[in-house]
């Protein structure tokens, strides 16, 4: 399962390092950006689990909230992902429209 959890992490970085390529960012620091970012997502679940929710932990339910918060950290990623590429698609539409209007009278 870890595998896994690797290759994630690896595509996680990939995509923001490609979205930073995309829109002329700094491309490792966005990639990192991104992995924090499942991070936090990843362990604000295990607070939230810990702190609210009020059930008897047994064996079985570590890998329950495993998973979840796994889920809960690339939820986190993608959201993160689609707002920066729709706030920085804006932002080269703008510019792209304004370099249009230059010869004009």
């Amino acid at each position: 399962m870890q595998i896994i959890g690797y290759i994630i992490l690896f595509y996680v970085g990939f995509y923001f390092y490609r979205l930073a390529e995309n829109y002329k960012k700094n491309k490792w620091l966005l990639a990192l950006v991104g992995l924090l970012t499942f991070f936090l997502g990843y362990f604000v679940y295990l607070i939230y689990y810990r702190f609210f929710v009020f059930e008897e932990l047994d064996d079985f339910t570590y890998p329950e909230i495993g998973f979840k918060s796994f889920l809960v950290g690339i939820i986190t990623t993608f959201i993160l992902f689609q707002i920066l590429n729709i706030v920085w698609g804006r932002k080269l539409k703008k510019s792209e429209s304004e370099v249009d209007k230059i010869g004009k009278l």
